[in-house]
């Protein structure tokens, strides 16, 4: 069962830091992490040529189940983004990081992630659960 939905920063974290991924190993393993379109798209961004971009592909799809983003997702972003302007956060966390939090808002998954601005989210609309990886695995 997906319990996570990975970020891009936690993508990195976990390809850069060994004790990192040791500590989230069983979540991987499980398949209680999953990736939306967007991430994916962003990661997908980073290949040099075709056959980096199959692998990367390769990679994500061994790693990560799939997770839809919403057909609502775009009403629930330019909600959430007026909730944080009205807290002066608007800036806090652009548009693909807001798409991932709707996505994972929908799903019922926490964000896993390497990136503040899921904290600051949180703070502010109380609905978006975020994990940063650096700490312990699930």
């Amino acid at each position: 069962m997906i319990t996570y939905l990975v970020d891009t920063s936690a993508y990195v974290h976990l390809g850069t830091d060994p004790a990192a991924q040791r500590r989230w190993d069983a979540e991987i393993e499980t398949g209680a992490i999953g990736m939306c379109e967007a991430t994916r798209t962003e990661l997908l961004f980073s290949a040099v040529n075709a056959d980096d971009r199959e692998a990367i592909e390769e990679d994500l799809a061994a790693m990560f189940a799939p997770v839809r983003v919403p057909k609502d997702a775009w009403r629930w972003v330019e909600s959430a983004q007026y909730k944080l302007t009205q807290k002066g956060q608007h800036r806090a966390a652009g548009v693909i990081d807001l798409l991932i939090c709707a996505t994972a808002v929908h799903h019922g998954l926490t964000v896993l992630h390497r990136d503040n601005d899921f904290a600051t989210v949180a703070r502010v609309l109380k609905e978006v659960e975020q994990q940063d990886v650096r700490h312990a695995g699930g």
